[in-house]
């Protein structure tokens, strides 16, 4: 990969840590933080805020997930500031095969784009194309 991220969040409840992996494999970003649902990427997203920490550029986002799903995260993340928004490319990314997710998703103003699991080199590099320079 050309060019690298500096910062991306995994909002995903999967042990096995393979979304992590597959990222550091391809070098896609040099930091990737990892929480485990909705409440805890919202306490991420605000911590970052308050402690004026770099925002991740890209949240790789799970629908199904404990506590909070990816749709609540959603409604949430709906009300952050514009200026912590347009900073942040936001993904779905889930193992979901209904296509009324993919619909849901793609009428989503804050969503950029509906991904399946689990990502390859060829679609990391098309989803590094779409990002701001």
């Amino acid at each position: 990969m050309q060019r690298k991220l500096k910062r991306v969040l995994l909002v995903d409840d999967d042990a096995n840590h393979i979304q992590e992996r597959l990222i550091k494999k391809h070098g896609f970003a040099e930091n990737i933080d990892k929480v485990w649902n909705g409440i805890e990427a919202l306490e991420y997203l605000n911590r970052c805020v308050a402690q004026h920490d770099p925002l991740p550029e890209i949240i790789f986002l799970d629908l199904n997930m404990p506590k909070m799903d990816g749709w609540a995260f959603l409604e949430k993340y709906s009300q952050l500031g514009v200026e912590v928004k347009k900073k942040i490319e936001l993904i779905i990314l889930t193992s979901s095969i209904n296509p009324d997710d993919a619909e849901r998703a793609s009428r989503n103003p804050e969503v950029k784009g509906y991904k399946n699991k689990f990502l390859d080199k060829q679609q990391l590099e098309e989803i590094l194309k779409l990002m701001p320079t």
